[in-house]
């Protein structure tokens, strides 16, 4: 897969790491220009509301969004190929989705899996 347009490659970060931001092309921009505490703080409230985080949780799921909005901010701000910043964040996407199913309970992290993967096929979709 070849990735044509730093937009893309936003938007497609955007759809995995932070999972729905709707509509997502009218905020790559804002959240191309956003602060890694900026990002965490909406996918918490993203998340907060759409798996019904309990107070525990949220705090959590904060913390780990922060990191993982920290790791991820370099890798958007270098100048390597767009393939191979894809390529490191979905490893790290991986890897924050492991430690995010020992946070939620089965229910919530399926609910997790089926809207990030309805997200992905949704950008799919829109890039034919």
């Amino acid at each position: 897969m070849i990735l044509k347009t730093r937009k893309q490659i936003c938007l497609i970060v955007t759809a995995v790491t932070c999972m729905a931001f709707t509509p997502l092309a009218a905020q790559s921009k804002s959240l191309k220009d956003s602060t890694p505490e900026q990002r965490a703080k909406m996918q918490t409230e993203w998340m907060k509301t759409k798996l019904a985080l309990n107070s525990t949780q949220i705090q959590q799921v904060y913390d780990l969004n922060l990191e993982y909005a920290r790791k991820n901010d370099p890798i958007l701000q270098s100048n390597d190929g767009k393939l191979a910043k894809f390529k490191k964040l979905k490893a790290l996407q991986k890897e924050k989705s492991s430690v995010l199913s020992k946070i939620l309970n089965e229910e919530q992290y399926k609910k997790y899996q089926e809207i990030k993967d309805q997200l992905v096929q949704n950008f799919k979709n829109k890039r034919k």
